[in-house]
């Protein structure tokens, strides 16, 4: 059983959100905009302490009442979680929804079950006797059910629930209150289903190091350390002490004591007949002590707790626990789900070292005994973000008026890209390259309030160091600027990034003197070896004027097989290429260039440290087209 949905309402800065999760979720997006908050309402709803419960203070400020509800859905039942979760999960039912809710201090947790309605009544009934007198009303006042006489609540429960199993035809969806989900009353469903350990911000590793029942180094050692045998041998040796002591008593108080008891037996005989007193010593039975076991760090020849290490050891230590928690599960508990829940997993650790903890959890993931691990985390780093499972990555945005703004969720499947791209891309090639053509280039966009995607890294250099030049940090600014590395990927770029709720900003080349440069470069080859070339130069020609009809057509502009150079609002194209372009519309940056080359200090050919350095030093300003860009891809980060 696993999380497959999650709705939210009202829970502190979330007002109403509808979520889907994956094996490994990734919660991104800008500080404050509910990542953690997600997380932290399904600590709520497994974990929160019903004592302590929520307050008005977590109402969200456009709540339109003072209800706060948080709702999964589970899927991928077992035939073990129908049988746990007994009406909740009937045969042929593919998932199984639980909310939990607060209201005016009330917490209650209702599933969806079938039930037989006028049971739901009787149900409602919290006291005993009034649970009988419904039950015995509805007996008097609907023979038919041929219901059995009940004496007590608990018969009353179990005579409808064999009734219920009966009667499958009778019964009818319900949304049914129950204590038993968390263990209010009685045992637990869904801790026997689902163990969900959420790793906050500010959880230190001595928290978790204390061998309690829900900590992380509580649950591997109960797990993985088996203290049945120790307790029963300590057992043996506590009732032998505990007799060594009761004959040491007898021994040494026995004959004082049999004189005292004898001489007061003496004395009350005056006052009374047939009665006699014994004093007798008390030997106190020490309580036998559950084995407790204790974590420290040794470092060299120093031996510390966990307490005084820093924090980054600290969160090693947990993510290393957990991970470890995951793999000792008892095999009883193989239809048990292990749910880990982590803020911020690149806190006080290392770039090297957040890159090992992003593969350790996607490792867990995938090494789980059939499937039986889902990971998500709220995380600022694109080490924790692979493009290609770009499936599993759900970007938070807030929408709205400053007063009351709400919390929008964006998330993108190959269904969507799909549609987007009908007709530009076939659903062929985006199901095969979709993930890895943008696998080393996105990343650090998903981040970014816009991006200005581009084909090459030339661009990258020069547009970064127009940027600089005219003292515009893109960084500061919420920009991005993403070398797609092809024409080929600016549309499966864009479509990712967009439909995650990223605006985009498209750079592109048209190519169109690219036949021409080419049959040039072979006019010295034998002719029908010319020809054949040329042939093929044409074909590319064609490719390329279809390519930029397609970019042109997706952007919502004018369709030109072969279009001008323009710095439009959500584009720019050159008609030719950029080394075209700077040649004659910035002869300055060329003839920089060549003295970069002639001098020893640059490169020829096409060299990003050199494009960068003429950029920033050329003699006269860049052309308007490039500052344009700058402009217009501002404005679509405002």
């Amino acid at each position: 059983m696993k999380i497959k949905r999650v709705r939210i309402q009202n829970f502190c800065c979330l007002h109403k959100v509808d979520i889907s999760f994956e094996e490994i979720t990734s919660f991104i997006g800008p500080t404050g905009v509910g990542k953690s908050t997600v997380l932290r309402a399904l600590d709520w709803f497994f974990n929160g302490e019903k004592e302590v419960g929520l307050s008005t203070d977590d109402l969200h400020s456009a709540a339109d009442s003072d209800r706060i509800s948080v709702e999964v859905e589970f899927d991928g039942l077992t035939a073990y979680d129908r049988e746990s979760l007994g009406r909740y999960a009937p045969e042929g039912a593919e998932s199984v929804s639980i909310w939990r809710t607060w209201q005016d201090g009330s917490d209650k947790i209702t599933g969806k079950a079938l039930a037989f309605r006028p049971f739901e009544e009787v149900r409602r009934h919290t006291k005993a006797m009034d649970k009988r007198r419904a039950y015995s009303a509805l007996r008097e006042s609907d023979p038919g059910l041929e219901l059995p006489p009940a004496g007590n609540a608990d018969a009353v429960d179990e005579a409808m629930r064999l009734w219920e199993l009966s009667h499958r035809d009778r019964l009818t969806e319900s949304e049914v209150e129950d204590t038993h989900f968390f263990g209010f009353a009685g045992q637990s469903l869904l801790a026997k289903l689902i163990d969900f350990v959420f790793i906050s911000a500010d959880l230190r590793a001595y928290e978790e190091t204390d061998d309690r029942r829900n900590t992380a180094i509580g649950r591997i050692l109960d797990h993985a350390v088996d203290r049945s045998e120790a307790t029963e041998q300590l057992g043996e040796i506590e009732e032998n002490a505990h007799q060594a002591r009761q004959d040491v008593h007898t021994k040494v108080y026995g004959p004082v004591l049999d004189d005292l008891s004898a001489a007061l037996s003496d004395e009350v005989a005056k006052f009374t007949t047939g009665r006699q007193v014994v004093v007798t010593p008390v030997v106190q039975a020490p309580k036998l002590s559950r084995t407790s076991f204790e974590v420290s760090i040794k470092d060299g020849a120093a031996k510390t707790s966990v307490y005084r290490q820093g924090h980054g050891f600290q969160r090693a230590l947990i993510i290393a626990a957990l991970k470890l928690l995951a793999e000792r599960m008892n095999p009883q508990d193989g239809t048990r789900t292990f749910c880990l829940a982590i803020e911020e997993p690149e806190l006080f650790q290392h770039p090297p070292q957040a890159k090992t903890f992003a593969s350790v959890l996607r490792e867990l993931v995938a090494s789980s005994p059939e499937g039986r691990t889902q990971v998500m985390y709220a995380t600022h780093s694109p080490i924790f973000i692979d493009p290609r499972d770009y499936h599993q990555i759900r970007r938070l945005s807030r929408e709205g008026a400053a007063e009351h703004p709400v919390t929008q969720v964006w998330q993108v499947t190959e269904a969507d890209l799909c549609q987007t791209l009908a007709g530009l891309v076939k659903e062929e090639s985006i199901k095969r390259y979709a993930g890895t053509r943008c696998s080393s280039t996105l990343a650090e966009g998903f981040f970014a309030h816009a991006v200005m995607l581009v084909e090459g890294f030339t661009e990258e250099a020069v547009l970064l160091a127009c940027a600089e030049r005219h003292r515009r940090n893109l960084g500061a600014l919420g920009i991005t600027v993403i070398n797609a590395q092809g024409k080929d990927n600016l549309l499966l770029c864009h479509a990712i990034l967009t439909t995650l709720g990223v605006r985009c900003y498209v750079v592109f080349d048209g190519d169109a003197g690219m036949e021409q440069r080419k049959r040039e470069s072979v006019r010295d080859l034998a002719q029908e070896k010319r020809r054949e070339k040329e042939l093929e130069f044409e074909k590319q020609a064609r490719k390329n004027a279809e390519k930029n009809a397609d970019l042109l057509r997706y952007l919502g502009a004018s369709v030109a097989p072969w279009p001008t150079t323009a710095a439009e609002a959500t584009y720019a194209v050159f008609h030719d290429n950029l080394e075209i372009y700077l040649e004659t519309d910035w002869p300055a940056w060329w003839a920089r260039r060549r003295e970069l080359i002639d001098s020893g200090d640059g490169f020829a050919g096409k060299d990003a440290v050199t494009y960068r350095e003429a950029t920033l030093t050329a003699s006269s300003e860049p052309p308007v087209e490039l500052v344009a860009m700058l402009d217009n891809v501002q404005h679509l980060a405002k």
